[in-house]
């Protein structure tokens, strides 16, 4: 999860990275984002370059590509655009892949220059697209991960949110160990069938043009076959400053107004919960890390 502003970090002292810029013919002001898993770069108009951080495997991004090329077959579901892999390659010790370049800017950068109602609009139009997800169709029975290396899976959803939850904890921390997932698997219901879920819908990972949402991007580990009432109760949860610097007081109370009127305001409190249980494991990310201490451990957590 996450992204970081391009003025934030400095591509000049990775060398390899520098060295497959070349090779590709552009330079630093190809720079389009810098992601958790990826320096993304714009090649012309048509086509991005992602290229994957060190240390990231050829069948990781291999899972990704396969995941989208089976979600392109229902993609004509959802009114917006969403991520192809054209090629995998290899260049100077880094994956990378060669990807239709997607319309649209970040929602996350547009709310830090937009105000009153073109604001709400897009807010709503990011909240409208969270509901729409569960339309790209996967033929699995199972709930569980889908392109994690050792995934997760299981035959009922609260099993595999327990389990999920267990392994993220066991990473977090010793200031988890009274967190327990089996309560956390348990104050969320069991739907009636698995759904496609991205899990990771935060403004950073959603491109917004003449407002409207254009494309969503990211899919990757934390996607999963899951509730579909997990994907909008996650984009209002990771409207939190800590997640979402950007995102106001005002859109966290519009985003919850919405959530009522989606009857799923009561289960915002578990799913907050249970999401954050789910990337406690993430201790470099400092931000998101703190927040799932705020959740789960409470305001006077330690840092």
């Amino acid at each position: 999860m996450g992204s970081v502003d391009n003025d934030a970090v400095s591509i000049e002292d990775d060398a390899p990275l520098l060295q497959v810029m070349s090779h590709l013919g552009i330079d630093k002001d190809a720079l389009l984002g810098i992601g958790g898993e990826a320096c993304v770069f714009a090649l012309g108009e048509d086509r991005i370059a992602r290229v994957h951080h060190p240390g990231a495997a050829r069948e990781t991004v291999a899972r990704r590509a396969q995941l989208l090329d089976d979600l392109h077959r229902s993609a004509g579901a959802v009114p917006f655009s969403i991520p192809r892999v054209l090629e995998i390659t290899e260049a100077h010790g880094r994956v990378l892949t060669i990807e239709p370049r997607l319309a649209g800017r970040p929602l996350l950068h547009v709310l830090g220059e937009v105000a009153g109602a073109e604001r709400d609009n897009l807010l709503v139009r990011f909240l409208d697209a969270s509901t729409r997800l569960c339309a790209l169709r996967l033929d699995h029975a199972w709930y569980g991960d889908l392109c994690e290396a050792e995934p997760i899976r299981a035959s009922c959803h609260r099993s595999y949110l327990e389990q999920r939850a267990r392994k993220s904890l066991a990473c977090a921390g010793s200031a988890f160990a009274g967190v327990d997932p089996a309560r956390l698997a348990a104050a969320l219901p069991e739907p009636v069938g698995p759904s496609f879920v991205h899990l990771d819908l935060f403004p950073g990972n959603v491109l917004v043009e003449d407002q409207e949402v254009s494309a969503v991007i990211d899919f990757g580990g934390p996607c999963v076959l899951g509730d579909a009432r997990l994907e909008p109760l996650s984009a209002v949860c990771y409207l939190t400053p800590f997640i979402t610097p950007t995102a106001t007081a005002r859109d966290r109370r519009l985003a919850r107004e919405w959530l009522e009127g989606q009857h799923l305001g009561a289960l915002l409190e578990p799913a907050e919960r249970w999401l954050a249980a789910r990337w406690s494991f993430a201790r470099d990310d400092v931000s998101l890390h703190r927040w799932c201490q705020r959740v789960l451990l409470g305001p006077a957590a330690p840092p």
